[in-house]
């Protein structure tokens, strides 16, 4: 991912249901005990990506 966005390419790694589904895992011939980590997406972009809503660093850690 890291090098893909450094050659100029967009990247995305999405975990959603997919990622846990058991036939998707068939499909994807995974054995026993293997499982997905996620599917990560690299393109060349058309437009420039929309800046999600995130959580407030200081609600969600802590120093210590």
């Amino acid at each position: 991912v890291i090098a893909a966005n450094a050659f100029g390419f967009s990247t995305n790694w999405i975990t959603e249901w997919y990622a846990f589904d058991a036939d998707v895992a068939r499909e994807l011939g995974l054995g026993a005990g293997e499982r997905i980590a996620g599917f990560i997406h690299i393109g060349t972009a058309t437009e420039a990506p929309v800046e999600r809503e995130r959580p407030d660093l200081a609600a969600i850690t802590m120093r210590w």
